[in-house]
This record gives C-alpha cells, sequence and structure tokens, in this order.
C-alpha cells in the first residue's frame, strides 16, 4: 500500500523548506513546499495535509497566528513546529498548539539532523 503522508511545509527560507521537503519525499511522503501564509492557507484548504511542518518566524505573520487559524479551521494534521527561535518560544508554541486542540507531533529545533524530522513525521 502506497504512503498516503501528505506533508506541507511553510518555511520562508526555501533552502530550509527545501531540506524539509527532501526528508519527507525520501520517508515516503508527498510534499508541498510553501514560502508564505497566503500560499500556505491556500494549500492548506485545497490538498488537506495529514502533517505539516510549521516555522514560527515568518515574515508578516507569527507561526503562533498559524496555528490559531489551523485550530480555528477544524485542523487534523499533525504538525512538527520548526524555528530556529529560543527553545522557550518553540516550547510555548508547542504548548499553545496542544492548549488549541491540534495534533502536535513536537518541536523541531534548526539547524536539526533529518533523522529528527522522520520521527516526527512517522
Amino acid at each position: 500500500m502506497a504512503d498516503e503522508r501528505r506533508v506541507l511545509i511553510l518555511d520562508d527560507d526555501p533552502l530550509v523548506g527545501l531540506l524539509v521537503e527532501t526528508v519527507a519525499r525520501l520517508a515516503g511522503a508527498a510534499t508541498q513546499l510553501t514560502t508564505t501564509h497566503a500560499e500556505f492557507h491556500t494549500a492548506c484548504q485545497a490538498w488537506s495535509p495529514t502533517h505539516i511542518v510549521l516555522d514560527l518566524t515568518l515574515p508578516g505573520f507569527t507561526g503562533e497566528q498559524v496555528l490559531a487559524e489551523l485550530a480555528a479551521l477544524g485542523c487534523r494534521a499533525r504538525i512538527v513546529v520548526s524555528s530556529g527561535a529560543d527553545t522557550v518560544r518553540m516550547g510555548e508554541a508547542v504548548a499553545l498548539g496542544r492548549e488549541l486542540q491540534l495534533d502536535i507531533a513536537g518541536a523541531l529545533p534548526k539547524p536539526f539532523a533529518p533523522a529528527a524530522l522522520r520521527v516526527l513525521l512517522a
């Protein structure tokens, strides 16, 4: 049976996004990379991802705002919070996502090892 994971990535750094996309594809998932909130919002509605890898630090829009939006939309995807931000902010974002009753897989600090991402996407 084919892998039916659909990983939607939101990262404003295209190189980091490409790395996440490559790791997810090598793990057998279909992927879609977005670098802006508008692209992400459109893809999330149209593609119904099973997993989301979400960067916290975005121009003009925070990852925490995206988490609130996903909760309002009733998102059922498993979410990985990713950032080069300090660990306190990442922990707070994970806690926020869980308070919003989102399916938070965990935090992925940047830089990250591909194996760490594969575990969170499993």
